[in-house]
């Protein structure tokens, strides 16, 4: 994996400064990618399904928008996956929410997917291959542990064959 710096390109472009920012990330691959909504979730209560929209810009400057509909993440974490499609997450796997607190959204905004990783993540990327990664804070004794695909041991649907998401505790996963 590639360490890639914030570079100029890396702005979220004027038209959209209108929308809170919950969530941005630079892929492994180089692009910005900024999630933005209408505004910011309420910090209590339930989090009502919300559509939002990643703007992304690659290391050339192009911008690219795709629209995601029914996101339930109310403190978000975002990546892109290599065939174009993006993975939310919500920070924190709550009891009386959805326990699938990850979303995986195809190129086209449509959700594929959903399982989870587990309670308290602070970080989460995807790497070149699509393999999930999230980092824990302090609540994952257990060190690094791959999962598979679905992100349980049996039932769900993949994210893609042969994708595996690994958990592990840490203070900085993209640093």
């Amino acid at each position: 994996m590639q360490r890639t710096a914030l570079v100029p390109y890396a702005r979220l472009p004027r038209e959209h400064h209108d929308r809170h920012v919950s969530a941005s990330t630079v892929d492994v691959f180089g692009a910005a990618h900024w999630l933005l909504t209408e505004r910011a979730p309420e910090p209590v209560g339930d989090v009502q399904p919300f559509d939002a929209l990643v703007v992304s810009v690659d290391p050339y400057g192009d911008v690219e928008l795709t629209e995601l509909s029914a996101v339930r993440a109310r403190w978000p974490r975002l990546d892109r996956l290599p065939d174009g499609g993006f993975v939310v997450a919500a920070a924190r796997a709550r009891r009386y929410e959805d326990a699938d607190q990850v979303q995986v959204f195809d190129a086209f905004g449509g959700e594929t997917t959903t399982f989870s990783i587990g309670d308290a993540v602070e970080h989460m990327l995807v790497d070149e291959t699509g393999h999930v990664w999230a980092g824990h804070f302090d609540e994952n004794p257990a060190g690094i542990r791959p999962r598979p695909p679905a992100g349980r041991r049996q039932g769900k649907q993949n994210l893609r064959p042969g994708r595996t998401v690994h958990r592990m505790d840490v203070f900085d996963l993209n640093g």
